[in-house]
């Protein structure tokens, strides 16, 4: 029987795998990468690209190929098309096709600091920690780690409708800016594009071969949150009227019922499409276990180009309480959930990471209009996870951001400005900060710049404190 979203909620969840199975990163050192794209530039024929294919790399890949079936290697952090899928039952067609992923690794990263990365899948989905430590030994290796595995925070069981959260969060208590210019990307399970709620704000919806329907219906409530159409005498209201730019960054399932499968190589060209775009903010409603260097790199590069990134905590504070990630990166927004009555809810992560809370059980939003295995009805349904308290933060980022030119300044700018003017709740017992709830609870008309005089004076600490957690750091020498 397919699990349902209550017996996610109470723990009789499916079994999460920390790393996606047959997939793993290498990262080749510089000199290799860049000894590689300069072959691949002179050279003109396969034959003369295999020649020119350096030992110490040529060895690994043979060494895949015999041991673990190599599928395809490709490069990460490319937004365009490109790759060329590796054939490794013809070796001479294999190692070109390889030597010209690793070039276009160099040539087509946005940045340098992403040049080189390569998402590798091989037939044997237990490639064990021994091979990757064979691999690692290369001298033309920089990084070899598995692939770390993401899953979408949402923890559903529907209650009565009502959009209280909106009202938790001061959203009323101030005329709120237009944010037509506004772009905000959402990485989830798809959307609705067409959902009355939503088909005036969605700019573009990238799917990666992957059909349009959003089989889970996660992403659609997410996106409604952030930026359903207010005033069209049609369901609910999002907290900005921004852009949104949709990804589908998980997987059709291939039966009815099977859990959500993430795509890192997907995952990776929707952040790295935001570097130079006019994207200012980035929901990831997903978390996941381990840390990923590969997945670190583009964060910190995301950061210094001045996108504001809103995470969820997880959901799993019954399930051991893990950190998870990418919240738990430097610098970005990691949000927890609260209920109705303003208190941590049951599900809801804890940890030093944490920035800040935003309502995040019976939240009501869009769903898709064909039933969805999340949902329990269509076109609106009420849902909690930390995966709902995330976009509202997404949305008031979007509000702040409206009149900054993107920038690493602006976006630090932003997050400390919510985290600063968040309202300190009673469970906090006058602290500044909590590892359950951060600074406090978002309070949209404050970030906005409407503070009462009385919650002037007990904000002073918590902006100094939000300023050591986003301190900005120097740009970076060396990126193209």
């Amino acid at each position: 029987m397919a699990p349902t979203q209550a017996m996610r909620v109470a723990g009789d969840r499916p079994s999460r795998r920390k790393h996606v199975p047959g997939q793993f990163i290498v990262r080749l050192k510089p000199a290799v990468v860049r000894q590689i794209a300069a072959t691949s530039l002179q050279a003109t024929t396969s034959r003369a690209l295999i020649a020119a294919m350096p030992d110490e790399v040529r060895g690994p890949i043979d060494f895949l190929r015999d041991n673990f079936g190599l599928q395809s290697m490709k490069p990460l952090f490319v937004v365009d098309g490109g790759n060329e899928p590796v054939q490794p039952q013809l070796q001479a067609m294999a190692l070109a096709a390889v030597h010209r992923s690793i070039a276009r690794s160099a040539t087509a990263a946005p940045r340098e600091a992403l040049a080189g990365f390569q998402i590798v899948q091989v037939k044997d989905r237990k490639i064990d920690a021994g091979a990757l430590k064979r691999l690692s030994a290369s001298k033309a290796m920089d990084l070899v780690e598995p692939v770390p595995n993401r899953w979408l925070s949402a923890a559903a069981d529907p209650m009565k409708i009502r959009q209280w959260g909106l009202r938790a969060i001061r959203w009323f208590d101030r005329p709120r800016p237009g944010a037509g210019r506004v772009h905000v990307a959402v990485l989830d399970s798809g959307v609705d594009a067409r959902h009355p709620d939503l088909a005036g704000a969605i700019d573009e919806y990238r799917h990666d071969g992957n059909g349009t329907r959003d089989f889970l219906g996660h992403g659609t409530h997410v996106s409604g949150t952030i930026a359903a159409l207010v005033n069209n005498s049609v369901g609910i209201a999002g907290l900005a009227n921004c852009r949104l730019h949709c990804w589908k960054v998980f997987d059709d399932p291939k039966r009815a019922g099977d859990d959500e499968n993430f795509n890192f190589e997907f995952y990776s060209k929707a952040l790295a499409a935001a570097l130079d775009s006019n994207i200012k903010v980035i929901n990831l409603s997903i978390g996941g276990e381990d840390h990923s260097k590969a997945e670190a790199t583009i964060f910190a590069e995301l950061i210094d180009a001045g996108v504001v990134i809103s995470t969820a905590m997880g959901n799993e504070f019954e399930d051991g309480n893990p950190k998870e990630y990418p919240a738990g990166y430097a610098d970005t927004i990691g949000v927890g959930a609260v209920d109705e009555s303003h208190r941590r809810a049951s599900f809801s992560n804890t940890g030093k990471h944490i920035k800040l809370v935003a309502p995040g059980v019976n939240i009501l939003s869009t769903v898709p209009r064909v039933k969805a295995s999340f949902a329990d009805h269509v076109s609106y349904d009420s849902w909690p996870g930390t995966s709902m308290a995330t976009p509202h933060v997404t949305g008031a980022a979007a509000l702040v951001y409206i009149n900054k030119p993107k920038s690493r300044a602006a976006g630090l700018a932003v997050a400390r400005r919510l985290i600063a003017t968040a309202i300190k709740l009673p469970a906090m017992r006058g602290r500044d900060f909590t590892p359950e709830y951060g600074a406090g609870l978002l309070d949209v008309a404050a970030a906005l710049g409407r503070a009462t005089a009385a919650k002037k004076s007990g904000r002073k600490t918590a902006k100094k404190a939000a300023k050591k957690t986003t301190k900005a750091k120097p740009a970076r020498k060396g990126r193209k």
